[in-house]
């Protein structure tokens, strides 16, 4: 009912409108077309900002305020169309060839040409006033079939025809119209089709300005079934109510054989010539609707705050994304791009959160005004990149990442719950470890485990470069991932050789060896004592000091050569991340107890719903001698798997 209302008040407000814009003047006409046309393109931000980012993916050499006047100008154009389709019953053949200059193959009469063969499909496009282009021909005495969309209101799509049809072209739709298209190419005829929108699933992959994408296949099938001409076909606006009318040389078809080939092939050729019209004339085409909506390329950018725990979960995130892609027909093209986020200085970092959050719903068109606050290497990146998905870890990068995405109107992805008050705004997808507490933000998904890119092949891999430098990796039983200081915790010298001492019992009782490996958070205290005392555990075949040994095998080798897997309680993207190596894990307590609440919610949840140990110091070795751990692999294979329905959903 509420639809056929609205249909009604449009048809009827249109009606009245074109009563009085018939009898104005046509410069009056244009003046009310600007400004119905300025309206519009203030109150639908939608469309503005949709045309914003496709011309910066068109253009990615284009300036911001080049792409904002671009977009206002798609407006106006819209609007001179609508007042010319409007007065257009009125025109003759004298008033039209006032208007239109013909150019290109009408000189040369290639249509007739064509005609005399079997009939010519006229390829053209949403491009100045494409609607112009099939009157003008009816003007002329050559009326044509049109193939046109049926629009969501039925009274403003019969009274659109009433226009298309009035100098004698004819007006048809999908489906049974069809039909009528073979009817008049059989007979000689000329049909016109738009050939420059998406063509759905269904449509056929070509590139569009460097990405990949679909567009009807509809045309080309047609011409290369029935063995008629194609003749691409251009309506620009030249000034005012003045255009030219370009028709270019039909398309020497190329046909191999392969009906699949030939159709991708030589609709990739027509997608050409009109990226040639669009770069010539940017501001006469629809760049108002998702052109790139059904693509296989989309890029990513992962911010990175410095910290390699951030960084890695981010790239375990994009490198999931990935996978999935890989595997969709045909496969997805992914570039990926790192921007280092740097600030000018601590207090540029700690006043950027007020200002972006008054800044993210105008961000678009003015990230320039991040080089207030960053340094010109990352600003220049920022201002330059154009992802599709926008990827970080950390609530202080949540901010930029909305900035980011509003720019490009990319998907924000973010990785750990953003502080207040930007868990307010929503995200494409929030991972939200469960141990956060408080506001969760819009598309957010609690996960107790993390994203890591350490998988089977990787840990494999490790395996055998990490092998390389052990004397007997198969006694190897269990592996040790020592944490180190945070805000107001640290560890001990007393634990720490407390450690040491229980480890090397448990490896006794086990009859093996073990491994160790520190964080870059570990002090150089206590670094010094691991190197000073390892001659005194002969169990121990290799410790790692992580700030002097890089290798990117330690981790992921160690994790597959043990056992059991033993982490501080400080680290929790560390026990996370052994976590997802599905093998047993004790997380150990030490003395200190200076850690963050959240610290403590998550070893209750991995006590009480996954089974993890969560001992004391004195305690280790008779838990890892009874080997008495709950499997938690089928809980993690669970969530993980819901993880990727998350991220898949993203495409």
């Amino acid at each position: 009912m509420i639809h056929y209302l609205l249909d009604w008040i449009a048809y009827w407000i249109v009606c009245v409108t074109a009563f009085f814009i018939r009898r104005a003047p046509l410069e009056w006409g244009f003046s009310f077309a600007r400004g119905f046309a300025a309206a519009a393109h203030f109150f639908l931000g939608k469309r503005r900002r949709v045309a914003y980012a496709n011309l910066k993916a068109a253009f990615p050499n284009s300036t911001p305020r080049q792409r904002k006047q671009w977009a206002k100008e798609t407006f106006f154009q819209l609007g001179m169309v609508a007042v010319e389709m409007i007065r257009s019953p009125a025109l003759t053949r004298e008033s039209i060839n006032h208007y239109v200059a013909y150019h290109g193959g009408y000189q040369k009469g290639y249509i007739d040409r064509c005609r005399d063969k079997k009939g010519v499909i006229l390829l053209t496009a949403h491009l100045g006033n494409w609607e112009l282009s099939q009157i003008a021909e009816g003007l002329q005495g050559r009326p044509m079939t049109v193939l046109a969309r049926r629009q969501k209101y039925r009274r403003l799509d019969d009274l659109l025809n009433t226009f298309r049809q009035y100098h004698g072209s004819v007006s048809v739709g999908k489906g049974g119209g069809i039909r009528s298209l073979i009817r008049t190419l059989r007979e000689g005829g000329a049909v016109g089709v738009l050939g420059d929108q998406s063509g759905g699933d269904d449509g056929v992959w070509i590139r569009f300005f460097g990405r990949l994408t679909t567009s009807p296949r509809g045309p080309i099938a047609l011409a290369l079934k029935l063995g008629v001409s194609v003749l691409p076909v251009f309506m620009v606006r030249r000034q005012g109510p003045y255009h030219d009318l370009t028709f270019e040389y039909p398309f020497e078809l190329i046909r191999t054989g392969d009906r699949e080939r030939d159709i991708q092939v030589n609709t990739q050729n027509y997608i050409r010539l009109l990226e040639s019209y669009l770069t010539k004339y940017p501001t006469q085409w629809l760049w108002g609707h998702k052109r790139w909506k059904r693509t296989r390329t989309k890029r990513f950018a992962i911010l990175s705050d410095g910290k390699p725990g951030h960084v890695k979960q981010s790239e375990a995130a994009v490198k999931e994304m990935m996978r999935i892609g890989e595997r969709a027909v045909p496969p997805y093209e992914m570039p990926v791009e790192k921007i280092e986020v740097e600030y000018r200085s601590l207090w540029h970092r700690r006043v950027f959160p007020l200002f972006a959050f008054f800044f993210i719903p105008w961000a678009q068109g003015r990230l320039s005004w991040l080089r207030l606050f960053l340094k010109p290497e990352s600003s220049e990146k920022l201002e330059r990149t154009n992802p599709d998905v926008v990827v970080s870890t950390g609530a202080g990068l949540a901010p930029l990442n909305l900035c980011l995405a509003g720019e490009n109107l990319a998907k924000s992805v973010v990785l750990m719950k953003p502080s207040f008050p930007f868990d307010l705004f929503r995200y494409d997808l929030a991972l939200v470890p469960a141990h956060d507490r408080g506001w969760m933000p819009g598309g957010s998904f609690r996960i107790q485990s993390a994203l890591s890119g350490i998988d089977a092949e990787t840990m494999e891999i490790s395996k055998k470069r990490l092998s390389e430098s052990l004397r007997d990796p198969k006694r190897i039983r269990f592996g040790l991932f020592l944490g180190g200081e945070t805000r107001n915790f640290t560890i001990s010298r007393s634990d720490l050789e407390m450690l040491l001492d229980e480890l090397e019992r448990s490896a006794e009782k086990l009859n093996g060896d073990y491994l160790i490996t520190t964080s870059r958070r570990t002090p150089a205290a206590m670094s010094k004592i691991l190197r000073e005392r390892m001659k005194d555990y002969p169990h121990c075949q290799l410790c790692v000091i992580a700030c002097e040994d890089k290798r990117p095998e330690v981790v992921p080798g160690m994790m597959a050569l043990a056992d059991s897997l033993v982490v501080t309680e400080d680290s929790l993207s560390m026990i996370s991340e052994a976590l997802i190596s599905g093998k047993n894990v004790v997380i150990v307590k030490m003395s200190a107890n200076g850690l963050p609440r959240k610290h403590f919610r998550f070893q209750e949840i991995l006590k009480n719903e996954w089974g993890v140990p969560v001992v004391a110091i004195s305690r280790l070795s008779e838990v890892l001698a009874g080997g008495r751990f709950s499997n938690s692999r089928d809980r993690l294979e669970r969530e993980q798997s819901r993880i990727r329905e998350k991220l898949q959903s993203l495409f």
